[in-house]
C-alpha cells in the first residue's frame, strides 16, 4: 500500500487507509505500507518523527515503512507540488525486500498515487487505486495560491497514475464522470464506499454535554475536521455574525489546519463563536452526540473533486446535517441519497446558511427526523465490514 497519510493521523484520509491495510492484514495478507510522517492536519511533522529520514515499524499485523518528505507550513501550489514530489521520490527509489503481488495507492496525495505506478510496473503487479479526492480539481478549485498554474501539469500527471490502474476505486458516483475524463475505461472503474469510522455513543445529548462540561441550554452548531482552504469556514464565521443579534444560535468550530489562525481573527469579538483544538478519537462520538446540529462548508468552487469524510461520521452520529457544498458535487449528491438526513445550501452565501441554521434551531421535529434518517442509511450503507469485504472481494478480482 502508498499513500502519505497514515496512523496517528486522526482525520482525513489517514484512518481510512490505516483501516484497510489492517484489515487486509487480519485476513492473512502479508501487508506492507509506504507511507509518510505523520503531519497532518496541523501540517507540522510530529516532534516523534522529526530528523528522521526513514523509519520502520510494527503495527497491528502491518509493516509500516515511514519516509521523510518536504512538509510546508503555509501552503501554495508550488510548495504542494514540492511536497507530493518529495514523497514520490522517496517512495519510488524505495526498496522493499519483496514483490508484492498487488500494489494499493490511496489519494488524495498525487506523489502517492504516481509511487504506487511506479512500484507496480517495476514488479509487474497489478494497480489498484482508491479514489477519495481528484488532485487536478483540488488544485483548480480550492484557492491555493498558485493553484491555476499549475492545473493541467497535476492533471496530466494525474491521468497517467490512474490510467496506469488496474482499477480505480472512487468513494462516491460523483467522481466517476471525472474519472472517466482522464481516459479510464468504465469497466476499470468500479465504487468502493467508505464507511463511518465512529462507534456512535449511547449517551443522550445531555448525557454527552455533561461530560464535556457543555451546557445543556445552548443550541449549538458544531463542526470538526480541518480548517483548510477547501474548507472555506469563514462562511460559517459570518453566519454566526449574521445570528449574533438574532439567534441563540451557538456555533463550535472543532479542529486544526492552516487556516484556523486566519479564522479565529475573523471570529473576534463574536459572542457566539468558539473554538476547540483536535478530540482524542474515544471521545470524538460524544463531541458528535452533544451537538444540536452537526455542519458542514466548502468552497463555491468545490465540486466533484472532494467528498469529505468527516460525513460518513456524522451520519452514523445520528445528528441533523446542514450542509453549504456545490449543487451537483459528490458531497451534495451523497447527501441527497440519505433520505432526508441533511439540508444542503449553496456555499459562499453565509445569509442562506444562517437562515437554514436559524430554521432548524425552531424545528425539533425535523431535526429528529433527520437524526433517524441519517442513522438508518449509515447502519445500510456505511459499515466498516460491508466497505472493507468489498475492498478483498475486488482486490481477488486482480490478477498478477
Amino acid at each position: 500500500m502508498v499513500g502519505i497519510n497514515y496512523w496517528p493521523e486522526p482525520i482525513g484520509i489517514a484512518p481510512y487507509t490505516t483501516a484497510m491495510a489492517e484489515y487486509l492484514a487480519e485476513q492473512g495478507a502479508k501487508v506492507t505500507v509506504l507511507t509518510g510522517v505523520p503531519h497532518y492536519p496541523e501540517w507540522r511533522i510530529a516532534d516523534s518523527h522529526r530528523g528522521k529520514f526513514s523509519t520502520r515499524e510494527r503495527r497491528h499485523g502491518v509493516d509500516v515503512l515511514r519516509l521523510r518528505h518536504l512538509v510546508p507550513q503555509k501552503m501554495t501550489a508550488l510548495r504542494r507540488a514540492a511536497y507530493e514530489a518529495s514523497f514520490l521520490a522517496h517512495a519510488a527509489i524505495r526498496g522493499l525486500g519483496m514483490r508484492p503481488d498487488m500494489v494499493l495507492a490511496s489519494t488524495p496525495a498525487l506523489g502517492g498515487a504516481l509511487a504506487a505506478a511506479t512500484v507496480a510496473k517495476r514488479v509487474g503487479a497489478p494497480l489498484t487505486i482508491v479514489v477519495q479526492d481528484l488532485m487536478a480539481l483540488a488544485t483548480a478549485q480550492t484557492g491555493i495560491k498558485g493553484g491555476g498554474r499549475v492545473t493541467g501539469a497535476t492533471a496530466r500527471l494525474e491521468g497517467t497514475a490512474l490510467r496506469a490502474a488496474t482499477t480505480v476505486a472512487v468513494v462516491s458516483e460523483g467522481f466517476i464522470p471525472a474519472v472517466a475524463a482522464y481516459g479510464v475505461a468504465a469497466e476499470r472503474i468500479t465504487v468502493l464506499r467508505n464507511w463511518a469510522h465512529i462507534t456512535p455513543t449511547q449517551m443522550t445529548r445531555d448525557e454527552a454535554r455533561s461530560r464535556l462540561g457543555w451546557p445543556v441550554d445552548q443550541f449549538l452548531a458544531v463542526y470538526t475536521g480541518n480548517m483548510g482552504l477547501k474548507q472555506d469556514l469563514g462562511n460559517i464565521v459570518e453566519a454566526a455574525r449574521l445570528l449574533a443579534s438574532r439567534s441563540r444560535v451557538r456555533t463550535v468550530l472543532i479542529g486544526d489546519g492552516s487556516q484556523r489562525g486566519a479564522l479565529e481573527t475573523q471570529a473576534h469579538g463574536l459572542w457566539n463563536v468558539r473554538f476547540a483544538g483536535l478530540i482524542d478519537e474515544p471521545l470524538y462520538p460524544v463531541v458528535l452526540a452533544a451537538a444540536d446540529v452537526l455542519v458542514h462548508n466548502e468552497r463555491p468552487t468545490m465540486g466533484e473533486m472532494s467528498l469529505p469524510s468527516k460525513l460518513t461520521s456524522y451520519l452514523a452520529a445520528g445528528r441533523p446535517i446542514l450542509a453549504a457544498v456545490a449543487e451537483g458535487g459528490a458531497s451534495q449528491r451523497e447527501l441527497f441519497g440519505t433520505g432526508g438526513a441533511a439540508v444542503t445550501v449553496p456555499p459562499g452565501e453565509p445569509a442562506r446558511f444562517a437562515a437554514a441554521l436559524s430554521a432548524l434551531s425552531e424545528d425539533p421535529a425535523r431535526r429528529r427526523a433527520m437524526s433517524l434518517a441519517g442513522a438508518a442509511y449509515a447502519a445500510q450503507n456505511l459499515t466498516r465490514e460491508g466497505s472493507l469485504s468489498a475492498l478483498v472481494r475486488l482486490l481477488l478480482t486482480q490478477e498478477a
